[in-house]
């Protein structure tokens, strides 16, 4: 059975499926179990030993939490039966009465949304109905908002000494930083701005589990990869950047240890985590000291990378009059193969003075063990690579309809569209900022489905570029936008970029982005016709020259 969207799982059953996974897991671990082991569990989970087998001979088929969801007859569990307009008065009386800082008991939120209701003329619910509403929102968020913010942190945050690692992946701190050196322009070699870069330590070992570089600013998408770098294996990533090196950190990690930031907070990434049985804990409010160990990686990086030409350094004292524009040498490519040579060919190699040997020595030993320390045995490998990032990616509803889907006022159309062709309900889309010219539609049969530009002869494109783009539009006054009218005013703005590119730093910014989105540097998919040359020179020429290199916006 093909798993469900992550995001459509209700919250009951998702943590009924929690609360069965430890329990199971452990029987599943347990090549030599007996009826009796079995008995023990379901007494755990309070059911019969038919039912316990039954979760057992699933999880073994699929060792992922949403084998254990429960599967019942009839409407799911969780669907409302009350009509729309009292599921929201419910959730209004629950935010306005029930969540402030009054604390009011239940019975007064029911006193108050039957009195509304009488005074609406509506159904008057059941109070069983309303404490399932109450019931279905977080802990943390009621605990927050009646009791305040330090109570809630108090309450559900980790304890200290949570932070131990006694094994490798059983917990990998991420954060990023902006790197301390200027790239260059692959094809000028002018300077554009400091990378931004995504970190990820194993806490035991002090390996890097993974990294990813970008000119972007964090976003859930750069935690994604991320993550995707952490639990794939690397050799294929090293050959491809000519690292001759051995990077063996793979699998996926049982506890990540994050910061507040909201990158590290999207349902997708939530969800995703849960999904692969990777528990979250987050770092309480100014308390840095909880990412000593991902900070200090970051400081020996960032000393790594001053060597650099283009480096700023870390302050100015240190910079001094050095002139990090007139130095800068280095692409984001050629700076991000330096780094995979820093971390795999260097950092795992050199003795780490905590651990008293080097981080790669660690990992063996944790993996394998020695005379003393019981290795955790090979880390179990992604099944399906693929599906391991869509689960990460931001995710998009919309409706099939005869000329296929829109998402971001662009068409898409695949030939399995046409199965579900007015098919009621808004179906999962999720999508990669980076490059929208695919995106991938979550069928009714549990699989993800490639789909492609409705037209094919659009150029990839990324989504801070199509932002760029209706803000251009918007500025011109147009209050309907259209897809033809979005790709015009791309490729005016690149044709406006390259022109300027050896003038500006946010014009080689822009352009130095898409060519990290389209394959092999091309500024499109086909050769530009001479009618479609000329346009866009038209195009260029009405422009004022003030507005022939407009501002851009950073997106974020």
């Amino acid at each position: 059975m093909s798993a469900p969207e992550l995001s459509t799982v209700d919250a009951a059953a998702w943590d009924e499926a929690r609360r069965c996974l430890p329990v199971i897991r452990r029987l599943a671990e347990n090549p030599a179990r007996k009826r009796s082991d079995v008995l023990a569990a379901a007494a755990d989970l309070g059911c019969g030993p038919t039912h316990a087998y039954a979760l057992l001979r699933r999880y073994l088929a699929d060792a992922r939490l949403t084998s254990l969801l429960p599967r019942r007859r009839g409407p799911e569990r969780g669907t409302s039966l009350l009509d729309q307009e009292v599921d929201a008065l419910i959730r209004e009386v629950i935010d306005t009465v029930y969540l402030t800082r009054q604390r009011p008991r239940i019975v007064h939120l029911v006193e108050e949304v039957r009195r509304r209701c009488i005074g609406e003329g509506l159904p008057i619910p059941g109070r069983k109905a309303i404490v399932a509403r109450l019931r279905a929102r977080s802990a943390r968020e009621i605990v927050a908002k009646r009791e305040g913010p330090k109570a809630a942190r108090d309450r559900y945050l980790p304890a200290v000494g949570s932070l131990e690692a006694h094994w490798p992946l059983s917990l990998i701190q991420i954060d990023h930083t902006l790197v301390d050196v200027i790239v260059v322009d692959s094809e000028t070699r002018a300077p554009i701005q400091r990378p931004w870069l995504t970190l990820a330590i194993d806490v035991c070992t002090r390996c890097v589990a993974g990294f990813h570089l970008s000119l972007e600013p964090p976003s859930a998408t750069s935690v994604a990869l991320c993550l995707s770098h952490v639990a794939l294996a690397k050799e294929s990533w090293l050959a491809e950047r000519g690292i001759d090196a051995v990077w063996p950190v793979r699998g996926i990690p049982e506890r990540l240890h994050l910061d507040n930031a909201k990158e590290f907070r999207s349902e997708a990434l939530k969800r995703g985590c849960e999904q692969y049985g990777v528990a979250i804990d987050y770092r309480p409010v100014r308390t840095p000291h909880y990412g000593g160990h991902i900070e200090r990686l970051i400081g020996t990086m960032m000393g790594k990378v001053h060597l650099l030409p283009g480096t700023t350094f870390s302050d100015v004292r240190a910079k001094g009059d050095l002139n990090p524009d007139k130095t800068a040498a280095m692409t984001l490519d050629e700076v991000e193969r330096w780094l995979g040579h820093a971390i795999a060919g260097i950092y795992h190699r050199d003795l780490h003075r905590g651990l008293g040997i080097t981080p790669l020595a660690a990992w063996q030993r944790g993996i394998a063990g020695d005379g003393t320390t019981l290795g955790r045995g090979e880390p179990m490998a992604v099944a399906d690579p693929r599906r391991f990032l869509i689960d990460f990616l931001p995710i998009a509803r919309r409706k099939v309809r005869r000329d296929g889907v829109a998402l971001h006022a662009i068409g898409y159309w695949a030939d399995v569209l046409s199965t579900w062709i007015g098919h009621a309900e808004p179906m999962i889309i999720r999508y990669d900022p980076r490059d929208l010219s695919r995106v991938y539609l979550l069928g009714l049969d549990g699989t993800y489905y490639d789909l492609s530009y409705r037209d094919l002869r659009r150029p990839p494109i990324s989504l801070w570029e199509h932002r760029l783009a209706l803000k251009r539009l918007r500025e011109d006054g147009r209050a309907l936008v259209d897809e033809a009218a979005i790709f015009r005013t791309i490729e005016a703005m690149r044709a406006i970029a390259n022109d300027a590119v050896r003038a500006s730093k946010t014009a080689r910014r822009q352009r130095e982005r898409r060519l990290r989105v389209v394959p092999g540097g091309r500024s499109d998919l086909l050769p530009i016709e001479p009618d479609e040359a000329d346009t866009l020179r038209q195009i260029r020429e009405e422009l004022p020259p003030h507005e022939r290199m407009f501002p851009v916006e950073e997106w974020e």
